[in-house]
């Protein structure tokens, strides 16, 4: 018998073609996927394709924050952080987006003043913000590997401040920035048990850092162009889920931040100031909950 396609509102059939009726199986296929559109699709690199889910992380970290000048001048800053992160998989489309923000509870300056060159070592404060959107492909997609590679467009945002009373002001680096990064996730069958790492590589787009001077200080305000930024990181992790949707994680983390030395000036009295290159490093660990869907 040929297919048949049962129309209701009139109750009778009419027979429809072979490629019309593949053509509607596979629509109500996409359509009807237990994760919306496309969930079900196949990865573009898949020897035994297997479902992906959709994750949900809220976590809080701790981190250990460090900053030098190619001039000698260093901060050190113990640092207390939250972060946000989901992650979709439309079959080989995932899309995904990061937010967190740290702050530092302890933190340290060692330098000369700017004017005299007298070594100096005051308290400092620092924060650092981030976000970023993601958009990438599953490449593979078996029992034992999920692995993502995606492109991002993110924002990167540390401020370091000195207290006014010891010639304080304020540096505020802001770094708009399109990176790359991988994610492979590693569930062990059988358990609730999965493993996974990532690591990416960010290049900035237009980065400056502002100056901002306490009352009174003779430091100049104003922007300073820096010539480039870049930055790598990774992370490991492990996480463990108490039901199919919900679970715990916890991992550690490193980032290398680089800045070249900028390129204009500014001027504060009869001198001229440059911003020298410099690099900020931090790694620390996170713990928090995921909620899989």
């Amino acid at each position: 018998m040929g297919d048949f396609l049962f129309r209701a509102a009139e109750g009778r059939q009419r027979p429809l073609g072979t490629r019309r009726t593949a053509f509607l199986f596979g629509l109500l296929l996409l359509l009807g996927s237990p994760s919306g559109v496309f969930a079900a699709t196949p990865a573009l690199i898949s020897d035994n394709p297997a479902y992906v889910p959709s994750e949900l992380d809220l976590g809080v970290g701790i981190q250990d924050w460090y900053y030098r000048e190619s001039a000698g001048d260093m901060d050190n800053a113990a640092l207390l952080g939250g972060h946000l992160r989901t992650i979709s998989y439309w079959g080989p489309v995932i899309l995904g987006a990061d937010i967190s923000y740290m702050g530092s509870f302890s933190g340290q300056y060692t330098g000369a003043e700017i004017f005299t060159g007298t070594p100096v070592k005051i308290n400092m404060a620092e924060t650092v913000f981030q976000s970023a959107a993601h958009l990438g492909l599953l490449v593979l997609n078996t029992p034992e590997d999920w692995l993502g590679l995606w492109v991002s467009y993110g924002y990167h945002q540390q401020i370091w401040m000195t207290p006014a009373q010891s010639g304080g002001y304020e540096e505020n680096y802001q770094i708009p920035y399109l990176g790359v990064t991988f994610y492979n996730q590693n569930p062990l069958s059988g358990t609730p048990w999965s493993f996974y790492e990532e690591g990416g590589y960010r290049t900035g787009l237009g980065p400056s850092m502002s100056v901002t001077p306490s009352a009174g200080q003779t430091i100049p305000a104003g922007t300073f162009n820096l010539g480039s930024a870049w930055d790598v990181h990774g992370l490991v992790g492990v996480r463990y889920l108490f039901t199919p949707h919900f679970g715990l994680y916890l991992s550690g983390n490193y980032s290398y931040w680089a800045f070249s030395q900028s390129t204009n000036t500014l001027t504060g009295g009869s001198k001229q100031f440059f911003e020298p290159s410099s690099l900020t490093t931090y790694f620390g660990a996170e713990t928090g909950v995921t909620l899989e869907y």
